[in-house]
């Protein structure tokens, strides 16, 4: 959880950076493109600092208030997050629909091209920290934290191929295009971009549903309580299991009879302890339970 801070951190002060040099770039230069980059970046960087509270907050145990941890939590930052982005894409494609009707928005594309490569460096570089510091520490917050520095990224690289195409048009005969430039870049990436955050919305709501984890985490362990059941010549077993934020939630049933090797409490916490050994290698922390009964109904 500390590691998990530092980097929210690190990712907090990066977009502090963008959102000051973006939004006085494009006032200074006019552009509505920069502007829309800058303000991504500063709501990023609002978003993140409330990431780093619920962050804190998870990481303080409370377990008699709240008996089932605090994962919940962290579906929930992801859909607000996503909900606002989402919400920020939207806003900038009206208005730059409107510009467009209005006549376009005339450009210094000089300048807005040294913004464009500054940006697409520095972004891409803290992405690709983002990135390898959220698979290694296995982090939703911070994988969702590394799509945002994704599309600052492909932001800043559509601002540049925007501001090139601009400046080869300047001498020529379609050099009256240029004031539709800025506000089509703007729409262009709105339109792409607004898919990151639905995605990242639905795959977060449905942890909030508890909605049953991905295919190969079941079928992983699907795999290894059937194996248990043979060994053990259960009757049947059924297991569930489900995502939620950076917890899985693991409820196997297993139906014995007389045929069974289960015959006291001893052996029953021994097949618990293969179950807990067997699924070490899944890194998320988990939330174990496995129980017996002779009655199918009551794993139902």
């Amino acid at each position: 959880m500390k590691l998990e801070n530092k980097i929210l951190k690190i990712s907090m002060v990066g977009a502090l950076f963008f959102a000051l040099f973006g939004i006085a770039w494009g006032w200074t230069v006019q552009s509505e493109m920069i502007i829309f980059d800058g303000l991504y970046s500063f709501i990023s960087l609002a978003l993140t600092m409330l990431s780093l509270y619920i962050n804190n907050f998870m990481a303080k145990k409370e377990l008699d208030k709240y008996p089932f941890g605090k994962y919940i939590l962290e579906p929930l930052v992801i859909s607000l997050k996503s909900l606002i982005i989402g919400g920020m894409c939207l806003y900038s494609l009206i208005g730059a629909i409107q510009d467009i009707v209005n006549g376009g928005n005339s450009v210094e594309y000089g300048s807005a091209l040294i913004y464009s490569i500054v940006s697409v460096v520095g972004c891409g570089g803290v992405y690709i920290f983002m990135k390898e510091k959220g698979e290694k520490i296995s982090s939703e917050m911070v994988k969702v934290e590394a799509s945002q520095w994704l599309m600052d990224t492909l932001l800043s690289i559509g601002v540049l191929v925007g501001f090139v195409i601009a400046m080869i048009l300047r001498n020529t005969r379609f050099s009256w295009l240029n004031v539709y430039i800025d506000p089509m870049m703007v729409i262009m990436v709105s339109v792409v971009f607004i898919k990151m955050p639905i995605q990242s919305f639905i795959n977060s709501f449905k942890e909030i549903l508890c909605v049953k984890a991905n295919d190969e985490i079941n079928d992983d362990i699907y795999f290894i309580v059937k194996e248990i059941e043979k060994e053990y010549k259960f009757e049947d077993s059924i297991s569930r299991v489900s995502k939620i934020g950076g917890e899985l939630r693991i409820e196997i049933d297993f139906i014995y009879n007389e045929e069974s090797k289960l015959k006291d409490l001893d052996q029953m916490d021994c097949v618990r302890e293969k179950v807990y050994d067997a699924i070490k290698h899944i890194d998320y922390n988990k939330w174990l339970n496995v129980s017996f009964t002779g009655d199918k109904k009551w794993a139902i």
